[in-house]
């Protein structure tokens, strides 16, 4: 169900909570290589607190904001692949020893029970079992285990056939950002240790990849909306005036000066917990080597002087995350908005339009 693979494209559903995201893609051959570009691609706001906190709060909304998102793209296809994230999730990395298909079946099973802070009956599992690092000498297996609710599954799966769409796949968001990541930067991919750091409206996901072996994925239950709601309330100002002061526009009475104070100080509990987390992952196995650069993406990757905050918390280089890096984009043929503007927030949407169809 939560896969890391790829073939034939389908079109990918980012559902955030203030938007909608589609991209459909065309899939051609370079030799032995695949090679992606973009055939339609669109972006449609949702009502305010159609989602709340991850939560669908007013299916109809969602249906039909999915439904407008798909007209104006001019998307015919109705296949899709959807990607969940958020406290309902779970990804958790263990080892194993090596073993024979079915007893690995119930192995999986038997972790899953004692890894999933949820009944086991009540969520959905499935696992990956990863590359051994090169020249590895051991023979044991690591696995990525990866459980969802069934209710948080369902309330998506709905509003899908609400919507009148196919759902044909579905992963969570981190699997995504991984595949997306590897298409559009296989030398760094191949090559080093990254960080991609996805802030969302509510969910920051991080995901640490070394050298092609995911090693770390984690959902922080922090985002935007938590950094603008915070900076509404310091300065009494209405939420449009608060999110234009994330990108650089401070509001009247405001000075510069004030504004980036201010910026700083609600993007540090951000910040702090993102270095909670590699700190997790550079202290496993006593690692010595950190990670190389930082990729940020997200609604909140357009946060002026964000790249700079990263570099100076993390003393590694932090840069926006180009979804369309090594996917053909026609500015001709389409808007040039998504390309140069919103590249950073549609990592999920084309790490789910590049994944394989389960078969």
């Amino acid at each position: 169900m939560f896969g890391l693979t790829r073939d034939k494209t389908i079109v990918g559903l980012d559902i955030g909570s203030h938007g909608v995201k589609v991209l459909e893609l065309n899939l051609k051959k370079k030799g032995k290589k695949d090679s992606f570009e973009v055939a339609h691609i669109g972006y449609e706001p949702l009502p305010h607190d159609a989602i709340v906190e991850g939560s669908i709060i007013d299916s109809a909304a969602v249906a039909g904001t999915i439904s407008a998102a798909f007209a104006k793209a001019k998307i015919t296809s109705k296949d899709v692949g959807l990607s969940i994230s958020g406290n309902s999730v779970i990804i958790k990395k263990i080892s194993l020893p090596a073993m024979e298909t079915q007893e690995l079946a119930e192995s999986i099973i038997w972790e899953a029970k004692h890894n999933i802070p949820y009944p086991y009956e009540e969520t959905h599992v499935d696992y990956a079992i990863l590359k051994p690092p090169p020249g590895s000498e051991d023979r044991g297996l690591e696995i990525l285990l990866v459980a969802v609710k069934k209710d948080k599954v369902s309330s998506y799966t709905n509003v899908i056939n609400q919507a009148k769409k196919n759902l044909v796949a579905i992963e969570v968001d981190a699997f995504a950002l991984f595949n997306a990541f590897e298409i559009n930067y296989p030398e760094e991919f191949a090559e080093k240790t990254v960080a991609l750091v996805e802030m969302g409206a509510n969910v920051t996901t991080i995901v640490v990849i070394d050298h092609g072996v995911p090693q770390l994925f984690r959902d922080l239950s922090i985002g935007g909306s938590y950094i603008t709601e915070a900076i509404r309330k310091d300065l009494n100002i209405g939420y449009p005036e608060a999110e234009s002061l994330l990108k650089g526009v401070p509001p009247a009475g405001i000075s510069e000066a004030d504004s980036t104070s201010l910026l700083d100080m609600n993007v540090k509990e951000l910040l702090d917990e993102i270095e909670k987390t590699l700190a997790f992952f550079t202290a496993e196995d006593r690692r010595e080597k950190k990670v190389d650069q930082i990729y940020l993406c997200g609604g909140l990757a357009g946060m002026i002087n964000l790249p700079a905050a990263f570099e100076q918390k993390f003393h590694v280089a932090a840069v926006p995350f180009d979804s369309f890096r090594k996917v053909h984009y026609s500015e001709k043929k389409l808007d040039p908005m998504y390309d140069q503007e919103m590249a950073p927030l549609f990592g999920v949407a084309v790490g789910l339009a590049t994944r394989k169809r389960e078969k």
